[in-house]
């Protein structure tokens, strides 16, 4: 892993169903940002919006994790926004864009990490993004990071359920795949926020990341 990188992308995860475990997930996460942070990383971004059953926001969620971990307000840049991956993709291409960020090191949890690689790669372009898990950044974190990183993998009943989403996630992007990308995109978002927001229904011409 070579650094530096322009900033961290802390992937989201979805409350619903184990809030607890989701919230150690995240938090691994945001330790993990923190080590890559003190390895040379300029920023953080995390982009999720609130996710249906949420009180609040995943990047909410993690704001207040950093400033715990001791990550001043000004290194990250939040945006309430995503409700998938795909989403994550096309809003973290925009910010990137607009804050002229070159390279972006994505973190996630192992389980996901496959299907993050593929998606952000195709919207951002493998030159300009690297997928990891939370494992990955063990060698730099400190104590208090690498116990949370520690605490954030899944048990193997959990993992076994987060592979089987995942295997569905991959089959939808199968299924999809002739149409055209901007069509498959919408519909990709669309099943992940639950067909509510009709800036995301094909026909719309709202443009991708754009929410409003």
């Amino acid at each position: 892993m070579n650094f530096p990188f322009d900033a961290v992308l802390i992937l989201g995860k979805s409350l619903r169903g184990d809030p607890e475990r989701a919230r150690r997930e995240l938090a691994a996460r945001a330790a993990a940002a923190s080590a890559a942070l003190r390895a040379g990383a300029g920023w953080v971004l995390s982009l999720e919006a609130c996710m249906r059953g949420q009180e609040e926001a995943g990047s909410t969620i993690v704001a207040t994790l950093l400033a715990d971990l001791g990550i001043p307000s000004d290194r990250l840049i939040a945006a309430a926004r995503s409700r998938s991956t795909r989403e994550e993709a096309l809003v973290a291409l925009e910010l990137a864009d607009a804050h002229g960020l070159r390279h972006l090191l994505a973190v996630t949890t192992g389980y996901h990490v496959p299907r993050a690689r593929r998606v952000l790669e195709e919207v951002l372009g493998p030159e300009r993004v690297s997928v990891h898990a939370t494992t990955a950044f063990l060698a730099l974190a400190d104590g208090r990071e690498r116990t949370l990183i520690l605490a954030g993998e899944p048990g193997r009943a959990a993992l076994r359920r987060e592979l089987r989403t995942e295997r569905r996630f991959t089959a939808a992007e199968v299924l999809v795949a002739p149409l055209p990308r901007a069509l498959r995109w919408r519909l990709e978002i669309a099943a992940a926020s639950g067909w509510r927001d009709p800036a995301w229904w094909p026909g719309s011409q709202a443009e991708p990341g754009r929410t409003g």
